[in-house]
């Protein structure tokens, strides 16, 4: 019998901020370029991956919430990135 396989939702949760987070830096280093040349643009999406990890990582270790594997964090700071590039270069 195969192994029943669920998703978590701190994963699918994360996927989603990273996705809002880079399509938000787009936005907001197209109206505040300077921001984006003093730190590059990628670094400014790890602190906002960096924001979301601490606070999960509190509530895991109070048993609120799961925690975050790093296969969910790679993947949505990647989701993330090509989203933020994509929106910056080619969308505004």
């Amino acid at each position: 019998m195969p192994a029943s396989r669920t998703i978590p939702m701190t994963g699918l949760a994360f996927v989603v901020y990273m996705l809002a987070a880079g399509l938000g830096l787009a936005f907001v280093f197209k109206v505040y370029p300077a921001l984006g040349a003093t730190v590059p643009g990628f670094m400014w999406l790890l602190v906002a991956a960096l924001v979301f990890d601490v606070a999960v990582h509190q509530l895991a270790a109070r048993g609120i919430a799961q925690a975050l594997t790093m296969p969910w964090r790679v993947g949505g700071f990647c989701a993330g990135a090509v989203l933020q590039h994509s929106a910056s270069t080619y969308a505004l």
